[in-house]
């Protein structure tokens, strides 16, 4: 297929409408937002290619004619993951100016403006583009995780946007302005059982069922409660052993790949009538069989709380009226506050969806664009490789929580985890983490982890304890000393061999609440020498308050006045800037915030947190 810009400045392709979707993920959103942009181009008559950014092959760029790339943007102006090999790649100096001069492209960010950087990896990724030649074919849009409606205040919107600029650029010889879908659009996959003639794809590609390249055969060797029985949160010890020798460094992730509850898989095959059909082995893509159960299983999420994208994809399955009218008002931009209180504030879940709207009968070969893949998951390692050979440690919390309609929700992997017996065998993956020790062991560290963000902390004083470190400090927050204090024995052994300054604030043990900031504000010479005098490296992780938008009874770790999505690091950062400032002579606060600002810049100052 032969693809070039016309003198005119529009795309011309002589054989179809096509054009590439990257997108650059952590939780999800993006991936969603991408797939969401994929089937609306499939519905208009677009052929489209969807990737993971760490899956393209980046040499083939440059050759690109039309790319959209959908990132999101984690803690204080991160790339996500999947992000950085592109990322780094284009920040190449040697890269000439006019390297992407052929090439169009979009961007659409999903952030939080809570944080300073709000949408900062899409804000870079736009200039930087710009920067190498390439031309914006529609302004760059800006979702914002604090906006009531989320997304879809912004995507909508930015959608529309995209399909008039690509009526423009498409609108070459032979080619309509805009080629519309049918009502119901088409299956995104082609379903064969396997004495069938060979699979179909239909014009969305970039469909990718889970695959065990990259994943690590292990044996669970570890499954208890490390809070107090009687403790409101549950949280697991987990820990693996691999067969063979693996390689991870402090800092990294292990990835899961969970699977949904039976009684729900089974529920659902029953409510659409797929009983009699649900162990017939299909082809569902060039790379992959599976039966209808395994799917619904291990691929599909079927216990997720529903987007938008689900109601505008099963209002075609609607057979009563009255039914198939509500489900298309949810998909209008009059019907977003009905949607969110039906969806979004009490956590109703797509199996609760199906069980009142009795009609929608949905045909199996559609399972696939009506509902959500199933996310692997990521957690922090707890270990270090060093110490623990062949082994991968993990310190998770069970999702569990009471809705506003008083009906308690579980997560899907952390319930599936801790479910699984002692000598279960699974598969895992392990990924590149954001948080990176110092190559000069003579540097201090300073590590603060409320509640499970001290995971990763475990790795990073195990490996500097092996390497003859001793300059590390922790701030760990809990409610309770006897209840949450994760790893308490170990910490407080490093402690009294001198190899580890353990700084415990526990908030609820005492009238007055006690957090990791108020600790680091008492801490103002030590806090200068550390990160000033001796160039040390500071690192945060722990989680947040998620945004008023979202309902859970789980109470957080930090002051439940401050309902910013981003209070803990912002805390711990302004008591980090206030003990600088105060710290030596000449230093002020706007002095010392452009210290911590040169330090996230030098790579010293690292931040993972979620909500």
């Amino acid at each position: 297929m032969t693809e070039h810009i016309g003198s005119n400045g529009t795309l011309h392709d002589d054989e179809s409408h096509s054009f590439l979707i990257l997108f650059a993920s952590e939780t999800g959103n993006a991936q969603d937002t991408a797939e969401r942009i994929g089937l609306e181009a499939f519905k208009r008559g677009y052929k489209t290619r969807l990737m993971a950014m760490d899956a393209y092959p980046l040499d083939d760029l440059v050759d690109e004619p039309l790319v959209i790339f959908v990132c999101s943007t984690t803690g204080n102006g991160a790339e996500p993951r999947n992000m950085m090999t592109l990322w780094k790649t284009l920040l190449r100096s040697d890269l000439p100016s006019d390297l992407l001069d052929t090439m169009h492209f979009g961007v659409f960010g999903l952030g939080d403006s809570g944080y300073e950087r709000f949408n900062w990896a899409a804000k870079k990724l736009q200039r930087r583009l710009l920067s190498l030649g390439a031309l914006e074919l529609i302004p760059r849009g800006d979702a914002d995780d604090q906006d009531f409606y989320g997304i879809e205040s912004a995507f909508g919107p930015w959608l529309s946007r995209l399909f008039e600029a690509l009526s423009s650029t498409f609108a070459g010889p032979g080619h309509a302005a805009e080629t519309l879908g049918p009502t119901r659009p088409q299956p995104r996959v082609v379903m064969t059982t396997l004495d069938q003639p060979e699979l179909l794809l239909n014009q969305f590609e970039g469909l990718n069922l889970r695959s065990s390249r990259g994943r690590i055969p292990v044996t669970l060797t570890h499954n208890e409660r490390m809070t107090r029985a009687d403790w409101f949160q549950d949280v697991h010890r987990i820990e693996f052993k691999a067969d063979d020798d693996i390689s991870y460094e402090p800092g990294d992730v292990a990835v899961l790949y969970p699977e949904n509850p039976e009684d729900d898989v089974t529920w659902l095959l029953r409510r659409m009538g797929w009983e009699e059909t649900a162990d017939v082995t299909y082809s569902i893509s060039p790379y992959n069989t599976a039966t209808i159960r395994q799917l619904l299983a291990k691929h599909l999420d079927i216990c997720a709380v529903p987007r938008k994208s689900f109601f505008e994809s099963v209002q075609h399955f609607a057979s009563d009226e009255r039914e198939k009218e509500k489900l298309n008002d949810f998909c209008t931009k009059e019907g977003l506050d009905d949607l969110h209180s039906y969806t979004t504030r009490p956590r109703r879940t797509i199996l609760e969806v199906l069980s009142e709207f009795k009609s929608v009968a949905i045909p199996p070969e559609y399972a696939v664009n009506v509902f959500p893949l199933l996310r692997p998951r990521e957690f922090s390692i707890a270990s270090s490789v060093k110490a623990h050979p062949r082994e991968v440690h993990l310190c998770v919390a069970i999702v569990r929580y009471k809705t506003i309609m008083k009906v308690t929700r579980k997560g899907v992997c952390t319930t599936w985890l801790a479910s699984l017996p002692v000598g279960t065998r699974i598969e895992i993956g392990l990924a590149e983490g954001t948080m990176r020790l110092p190559e000069n062991i003579k540097k201090p560290i300073v590590m603060v982890g409320p509640g499970t963000g001290v995971a990763p902390f475990r790795a990073l004083e195990e490996e500097r304890v092996l390497a003859g470190a001793k300059d590390n400090t922790l701030y760990f927050g809990c409610r309770s000393l006897e209840a949450d204090c994760h790893y308490r024995q170990e910490w407080e052994e490093y402690a009294n061999k001198g190899e580890l300054t353990f700084r415990l604030a526990v908030s609820r043990d005492q009238d007055r609440k006690i957090y990791v900031q108020h600790l680091i504000q008492e801490d103002v010479s030590q806090i200068f020498d550390h990160l000033v005098t001796n160039e040390g490296h500071f690192y945060i992780c722990g989680f947040v308050v998620a945004r008023p938008s979202t309902t859970y009874s789980a109470r957080p770790l930090i002051a439940a006045d401050d309902r910013s999505s981003n209070q803990m690091p912002k805390a711990v950062r302004k008591a980090v800037i206030s003990c600088i400032a105060k710290g030596g002579d000449g230093w002020d606060e706007a002095k010392a915030e452009e210290f911590v600002k040169k330090m996230e810049l030098d790579g010293r100052w690292g931040e993972e947190c979620w909500s």
